[in-house]
């Protein structure tokens, strides 16, 4: 069994993307939008949804997490704070990520050298998304 996360946005899946390419240097392995299904005369697809995000699945070194759009139904924001993700990587690879991340988002805890890591922060991306960014000992 395997775990992977799963992250949903209103409309700016593609964006995320972009960002999350720029921060930890990485792309994605595969991206489908909702106009790449197959027609299903019982659920119309509006016009405004083809061009979100169905999946896409992005590399995180030997790993991957999955994004995507929903339309149709509010996301409810005040949840996002109760899930994170965390990455584990060196020093450059936090640091560079951190602030990739922080330029449009806000500082949960600075970069700063702890008990558990030489350098360690968290920050919410733009999309309130909150990653854990700790640098292996």
């Amino acid at each position: 069994m395997k775990i992977r996360p799963y992250l949903t946005y209103a409309g700016q899946c593609a964006e995320a993307i972009e960002l999350y390419k720029r921060a930890f240097k990485t792309d994605t392995i595969q991206v489908m939008k909702f106009k790449d299904m197959p027609p299903d005369p019982n659920f119309p697809l509006p016009e405004e949804a083809k061009d979100l995000i169905l999946q896409a699945t992005m590399l995180f070194g030997d790993e991957f997490i999955r994004l995507s759009d929903c339309f149709g139904h509010p996301l409810n924001d005040a949840q996002t704070e109760r899930v994170s993700l965390a990455v584990e990587a060196d020093t450059e690879t936090v640091s560079h990520a951190f602030y990739t991340l922080a330029k449009e988002g806000r500082v949960g805890m600075e970069l700063s050298e702890q008990f558990y890591s030489p350098c360690a922060g968290v920050v919410f991306d733009k999309f309130g998304v909150m990653w854990n960014l700790i640098a292996q000992k």
